[in-house]
């Protein structure tokens, strides 16, 4: 399928940038001692977001290894899930820039700015033309200090912008009410970890309190590991956010405005992404002998607005794919939600296939969103078709290889 919008590759500045930071640290070791520190360093954080869940700001964000490591390792798959949220927002959602004066920003839980970075680079990269003032909160001083040097050393990657940092704990953002008047907020990674062990009433009270600090066409686009119970947390808080305020619509992933369907029901599936990303030349290297997956990046995700969604037919053929695309002996499968928010799964014979359409069908990727040419009407939950011209793409965004 042809996509409907490109990200550009990961900048090869800033994984330059990074490398070069990381053996100015210990200029006494050789490279190959540098990457070891760095790999065992990846190990330890591995652990901290996957399994003790620990993210005191004494070893998090304040040590030298763990930035630099995060820095050279974590940075490109954050730099694209941001990204790839930001090219659903701008491409399919109807976020728009301000027609004149500066566009504003903010981050929490920036760090070291992998997504504040990303807004930057990629809203140019789509012809924003207006000037940027992006505000980046996060507790660790250390990681804004780091943000402030890559934006000022790398300011050819996003000219006529400017950040203004701030040491903040995320979970007191009472005095930020009277600010407020952003085209955008964003927030990846982080909203996890700063409520972390909290109810879902104080979640929705947070993202409910956000919206408050959006201009009346503004979105708040929010990123996730793709873990089912934090993204079960993160709908959650959203269904919930947009019951309490009549002032909140959620506009991503699905339609006309619905909660996260597969939060009700029994499903096999949760609501994530997954995209193809090629990584630095470094990435690949940190990461031989640890055989993590890198050359795809998992996310969910969630868009709140002011504005009520665009509205779709219920039996307008469009879906999102909520599955992978499945090569099976006599088949290709895959699962959507559409319009009315029930699950479906389309099927193709293979033997009805070139292996051309073959070759469109199994690139879609988990999050894409197309339209079934003939609307969908008195139907089970199974859908077949004949050929890969039956769909056309809504939105599907993809990555751009580095030079």
């Amino acid at each position: 399928m042809k996509p409907t919008i490109h990200l550009p590759a990961y900048p090869k500045e800033l994984a330059d940038w990074w490398w070069k930071e990381t053996t100015q640290q210990w200029p006494e070791h050789g490279q190959e001692k540098v990457l070891n520190l760095i790999r065992e360093e990846i190990v330890r954080q591995s652990d901290r977001f996957n399994k003790t869940r620990d993210f005191d700001p004494s070893s998090y964000g304040a040590r030298d290894l763990s930035v630099l490591a995060y820095g050279n390792f974590y940075t490109p798959r954050t730099f694209a899930a941001c990204g790839f949220s930001l090219a659903e927002a701008f491409n399919f959602r109807g976020w728009r820039a301000p027609g004149k004066g500066p566009l504003r920003i903010l981050d929490l839980g920036s760090g070291t700015g992998a997504s504040s970075l990303a807004a930057l680079f990629y809203l140019r990269a789509w012809g924003i033309k207006n000037p940027i003032q992006l505000d980046a909160w996060d507790y660790s001083g250390k990681s804004l200090t780091f943000l402030r040097r890559i934006h000022r050393e790398n300011s050819h990657l996003w000219q006529n912008t400017s950040i203004n940092t701030e040491r903040k704990d995320l979970r007191h953002l009472e005095d930020s009410s009277n600010q407020g008047g952003y085209d955008l907020i964003i927030s990846s990674y982080a909203l996890n970890e700063w409520l972390e062990g909290t109810e879902e009433n104080l979640r929705a009270e947070v993202l409910s309190s956000l919206g408050n600090l959006l201009k009346e066409n503004g979105h708040l686009v929010l990123t996730e590991p793709a873990d089912g119970e934090v993204c079960r947390a993160l709908h959650g808080a959203c269904r919930q956010a947009v019951a309490e305020n009549k002032r909140m619509h959620i506009l991503a992933p699905y339609f006309n405005g619905m909660p996260c369907p597969l939060l009700q029901k029994q499903s096999k599936f949760f609501s994530h992404e997954v995209r193809t990303c090629t990584p630095p030349p470094m990435v690949e290297k940190i990461n031989h002998p640890l055989n993590l997956e890198i050359r795809e990046v998992k996310f969910g995700m969630s868009i709140l607005a002011r504005t009520q969604p665009r509205q779709i037919p219920e039996n307008s053929g469009v879906f999102r794919i909520i599955s992978p695309v499945r090569k099976r002996k006599g088949t290709i499968t895959l699962w959507g939600i559409g319009g009315n928010g029930e699950e479906l799964e389309f099927e193709w014979q293979r033997r009805n296939l070139l292996k051309e359409d073959q070759k469109l069908l199994l690139s879609l990727e988990r999050g894409d969103i197309v339209e079934q040419g003939n609307p969908l009407e008195n139907q089970d939950n199974r859908v077949r078709l004949m050929g890969a011209d039956e769909i056309r793409p809504l939105f599907i965004p993809r990555w751009q290889e580095m030079d």
